[in-house]
């Protein structure tokens, strides 16, 4: 058997070569990235564009197996994200969390509308009036997206993410979130009449999950403190907390929210019990060693920005400028208005500037309907690129000297 037909043999595990690849470049280019001091993700993020289409086209974005195994890696993430949260300090901090998401909503949303529409009619389908508002609103919709996956890891890595800071930073995205979904469903509904977004639905399956990730989060926390005593057990938690991960994951997508949101809300539940070190300890090290590099590299894998862009960059670096400016800017008054420092308050607004896999879901789907062009849809792949890379050195830098909050000791 000669080297071509061996290849053709194993080509239905091909999927293991690009698994293999991406990982040595994501240990690669968080090696390097340490090395300069800056996080981990960053030089993942990096390594993704260089072995992505955007450079060397190595491999491609949209591989349906990377893109699962990269999923697995965003809820693995946020479940250890809720494993780490302090619930009484998420508790005392959802008025302030509140307020960052509401600034942190209206000021991207506003600009991203009024900037594009005012300025910038060519790049909006559609005839001049009613279709350029319904283009530049979604536009404006786009920018409110949040993704805190990066900004959880870096947090994390430095240990802030139980910090005051760091809740709120968790609390206004989980917020945001909602609002986001809320809005989306607006604009979906005033482009599309006819497939209408039923708001009131929306809202109501929002509240009967919520009410069931409370009911259900009490008695399982409850039974696992009070039954969850001898060793049988203290074997099992690990596989009884992803399941608990998964289903709530799967839970929230069911009921119109984020599977991300869900996975957060289990860590919370597992974070309640008795187990959370020994669920940290060994999630980490599943997550980390498999799931979130290959997350990290698939956001620099799904950007493909062409020489195309050339023709609108100053388009395109408008929409960036002003989606990081109104994140920074709107949560920074959030935040001040709660009561944080002017330092805290421009922590907590540089950890909500990174969009990642919403703001391109959304964008791909205006630009499928044609009611964003593809000239916004490459601003808003830039956008996901530059904010993903800026915002890990940024927060590295601000939370420099901050002394570092570890959780509670809970269990023996």
């Amino acid at each position: 058997m000669n080297f071509a037909e061996m290849f053709e043999h194993a080509e239905e595990f091909y999927f293991l070569l690009e698994l293999a690849l991406i990982l040595l470049a994501a240990s690669i280019g968080g090696g390097i990235a340490k090395k300069f001091d800056m996080p981990p993700v960053l030089g993942q993020i990096l390594v993704g564009l260089i072995i992505g289409p955007t450079v060397l086209g190595i491999l491609e974005g949209e591989d349906e197996l990377i893109h699962v195994v990269a999923q697995l890696g965003v809820v693995f993430l946020m479940f250890l994200a809720g494993l780490e949260t302090d619930v009484k300090e998420l508790k005392s901090s959802g008025k302030g969390a509140s307020m960052i998401a509401v600034g942190g909503l209206v000021l991207p949303f506003a600009l991203g509308a009024l900037v594009p529409y005012l300025f910038f009619q060519q790049y909006i389908p559609g005839a001049p009036g009613h279709d350029k508002i319904l283009g530049a609103i979604y536009i404006g919709t786009i920018l409110t997206a949040t993704s805190v996956s990066i900004s959880v890891s870096v947090l994390r890595d430095m240990k802030q993410l139980a910090s005051k800071q760091g809740v709120s930073i968790l609390g206004g995205a989980i917020i945001d979130d909602v609002l986001g979904i809320i809005m989306l469903s607006v604009v979906s509904g005033m482009v599309n009449p006819t497939k209408g977004g039923n708001i009131g639905s929306l809202l109501l399956s929002m509240l009967i999950f919520v009410v069931l990730v409370v009911v259900i989060g009490f008695i399982v926390s409850k039974i696992i403190t009070r039954y969850a005593q001898g060793s049988h057990w203290r074997d099992r938690i690990i596989t009884i907390s992803i399941v608990l991960c998964f289903l709530f994951a799967f839970g929230a997508e069911l009921f119109s929210i984020a599977s991300i949101t869900g996975a957060y809300a289990a860590g919370v539940i597992i974070a309640a019990t008795p187990y959370r070190h020994r669920v940290v300890d060994k999630i980490q090290t599943i997550a980390y060693s498999l799931f979130t590099p290959i997350f990290f590299v698939s956001i620099g894998l799904s950007a493909h920005i062409t020489s195309d862009v050339i023709n609108y960059i100053g388009y395109a670096l408008i929409i960036v400028g002003i989606a990081i400016f109104g994140k920074i800017v709107g949560c920074f008054i959030g935040a001040k208005s709660s009561g944080f420092s002017k330092k805290h308050s421009l922590q907590i607004g540089i950890g909500m500037i990174a969009r990642a896999e919403v703001a391109l879901i959304v964008a791909n789907q205006g630009f499928r309907s044609n009611i964003i062009g593809i000239e916004t849809f490459t601003s808003i792949v830039l956008l996901v690129v530059i904010s993903t890379i800026v915002s890990p050195p940024l927060l590295k830098m601000l939370f420099k000297g901050e002394p570092p909050v570890v959780m509670a000791k809970l269990e023996d």
